[in-house]
């Protein structure tokens, strides 16, 4: 693979209770000169103990598995290991377990069928720090949770944003919308460096713990208007 993200080798765990849907996804990453596999687990202890063994950039992390679900697994390895990004596989475009992998600290998520090349700069772009998921599903997926759950969670959401400066609330929306840094860059007359210092901002003022969940407190916020 060619682009910006082929200078370095990305590493990754892929954890999966289903083997040959390890054995698949394996076969198209080691297809990827710059992708690394360095480990594989087929549960949640496993996992942990794998990441935090090899230490990868990212874990590819199914969402349905048995005994351990990929929510709780997400939050035990970003305790062992903060500095991994995780993303989530699921077979389901509405599964509302999304949504709580990625208030656990998931960088993003995934159908289990997206095409290789996409999987590849997915992975690339959770590494780098940036977010993989879709903005549509996701807003869809708030607004389920907010017609069941009530709306305390949008009143929260909307001072959280009111906390920001106009250009971080700028960026954070852009993110919101699913937009790369490159892209925020260049629609809001900044450098990338900067757009990156307004998300490191944001994300410190408003407690949370990357892009991802900067974007449901974006979604929640106009969820409660």
């Amino acid at each position: 693979m060619t682009g910006p993200f082929s200078s370095a080798s990305t590493s990754v765990l892929i954890v999966d209770d289903d083997a040959m849907v390890r054995a698949g996804l394996s076969m198209v990453l080691s297809a990827d000169p710059t992708i690394t596999i360095v480990a594989e687990a087929p549960g949640g202890a496993e996992a942990v103990s794998a990441a935090t063994r090899h230490r990868p950039d990212v874990v590819l992390m199914d969402l349905q598995m048995p005994e351990m679900d990929g929510v709780e697994v997400t939050r035990r390895v970003r305790a062992a290991v903060p500095s991994a990004a995780v993303l989530m596989l699921t077979t389901f475009h509405l599964d509302t377990h999304v949504l709580d992998a990625l208030q656990a600290g998931a960088s993003g998520y995934l159908l289990k069928d997206v095409a290789p090349r996409e999987l590849c700069h997915a992975i690339h772009l959770a590494a780098s720090g940036e977010s993989a998921f879709s903005a549509t599903i996701t807003r869809q997926l708030v607004a389920r949770h907010t017609r069941t759950g009530g709306d305390s969670a949008g009143a929260q959401a909307q001072r959280a944003l009111a906390a920001l400066t106009d250009r971080e609330r700028a960026v954070a929306e852009a993110v919101a919308e699913g937009a790369s840094n490159a892209t925020i860059a260049k629609a809001l007359f900044m450098s990338e460096g900067t757009v990156k210092t307004h998300i490191s901002r944001a994300l410190t003022k408003t407690g949370l713990d990357n892009r991802v969940q900067l974007a449901l407190m974006v979604f929640q916020a106009q969820r409660s208007h």
